[in-house]
């Protein structure tokens, strides 16, 4: 809404000689005298629909706009921007509501339980990350809380296109015979493609949630974990600096705290979170060239620092640039290299306190390798549970053919095992 505004004449503007009009020109006229005066106009405020609304109403308008559309509401007028900043709790809480079906994010607890439907996207990715709590008590629900919902969203989604596009890509390379008989013109087996990719982005996306929250939580952890190891040597308390089994020890028990901690109490969300933490190891691990000798060999150590340290926006961008998705691949490929090779030094200067960790034989950072992410603490504790072997996750691409994603524990699948 804008407001409107009236410019009438004034009633004191006489006549004027056509002389004088000649030299008027945008509300500035020339007198006999030749002295430029600037035309007195008062601009007479109407009101507008707007401001006779009710709050509620102006709060529920504002519950139906987009996530992005706040920040650019905020600059329409000052009404708008009052009551968006007034009123930002109410909104930010009616928004969620809307999309949660009637509830607010909550503390994942060991009673509830998520399905995979579209509709419940919204509902797990909330419980995962709720809102910070504020001081005065409650949660701040705050227009900026929902912008890191949807950018964790738009991460998410990105990634599970990744690995879906890989998954139907390794598919069409082992099974052509297949593919051409069933679909024998080169459009059908696009059309095939793209749907079944489709497909496998809309199943996986759940499931990189909860991978996202166990990746957070963990580097949460480690911090924390240093801090008080910090705390300890301040106090004398630790003499000497932890060597590295006993560090690769505390990481692995700080997994398998959180992986004891819902939502992962729930044992079918641990398994399906576990295939698709398999899924995306095993395909960053063949982004990696082919060793041709020794000395080709490439260190997948690397793999485990781009997990634990850099983040899924990071991981997102190595797929983006590895796939060439952009335009210009080369510098895709060359910002990759340098954003993480400063995760790794800030990591290096951060986390790898030379008081409290004994620094590595090569006196170079040491990153977790790949089974020390996940892998081992999820196998150790899917043993204690105990649900080995193990059913595969069951995906339909086309006309009922199947794709089983799972991990080395699963038992043998009646169809094509992704990888």
């Amino acid at each position: 809404m804008r407001r409107l505004f009236s410019s009438p004449k004034r009633a004191s503007e006489g006549w004027h000689s056509p002389k004088e009009k000649s030299y008027k020109f945008g509300g500035l006229r020339r007198t006999k005298s030749s002295k430029i005066v600037q035309e007195d106009i008062e601009p007479t405020l109407t009101a507008s629909y707007w401001d006779d609304l009710p709050v509620e109403i102006q709060i529920s308008i504002f519950m139906e706009c987009g996530v992005h559309d706040f920040l650019s509401l905020k600059l329409v007028c000052r009404g708008f921007c009052e009551v968006l900043a007034v009123h930002e709790l109410a909104i930010a809480q009616r928004y969620l509501r809307r999309r949660r079906h009637g509830t607010l994010p909550s503390t994942t607890n060991h009673e509830r339980t998520y399905t995979m439907n579209p509709e419940d996207d919204v509902v797990l990715l909330s419980d995962l990350f709720p809102p910070a709590k504020s001081a005065k008590g409650g949660y701040l629900y705050t227009f900026r809380y929902l912008h890191t919902l949807r950018r964790r969203q738009d991460v998410c989604a990105r990634l599970s296109y990744y690995l879906a596009n890989r998954v139907m890509d390794n598919f069409f390379d082992s099974h052509q015979s297949l593919v051409k008989s069933r679909f024998p013109s080169k459009s059908d087996r696009d059309l095939m493609f793209e749907r079944g990719t489709a497909q496998l982005q809309f199943r996986l996306i759940p499931l990189t949630y909860c991978v996202a929250y166990f990746l957070e939580t963990y580097a949460s952890a480690r911090k924390e974990h240093l801090n008080h190891l910090l705390r300890e040597y301040e106090a004398g308390r630790l003499p000497v600096p932890i060597p590295l089994h006993v560090r690769r020890d505390m990481f692995i028990k700080l997994q398998t705290n959180i992986l004891r901690s819902p939502p992962f109490t729930d044992t079918p969300t641990l398994i399906a979170t576990h295939h698709c933490m398999y899924l995306l190891i095993i395909c960053l691990l063949r982004t990696l060239p082919i060793p041709h000798g020794h000395g080709d060999r490439v260190d997948p150590h690397w793999i485990g620092g781009l997990l634990t340290v850099s983040g899924f926006g990071r991981i997102v961008e190595y797929f983006s640039a590895e796939i060439g998705d952009g335009v210009q691949t080369r510098t895709q490929r060359r910002d990759f290299m340098i954003n993480f090779e400063r995760d790794m030094d800030l990591n290096a200067r951060e986390e790898m306190h030379p008081c409290v960790y004994l620094p590595p034989p090569s006196g170079q950072p040491h990153h977790s390798s790949v089974q020390e992410v996940w892998l081992d603490a999820a196998g150790r504790e899917l043993s204690s549970r105990p649900v080995i072997p193990h059913d595969s996750e069951r995906f339909t691409i086309w006309d009922g053919i199947p794709i089983f994603i799972g991990c080395g524990q699963c038992q043998e699948p009646d169809g094509w095992m992704a990888f």
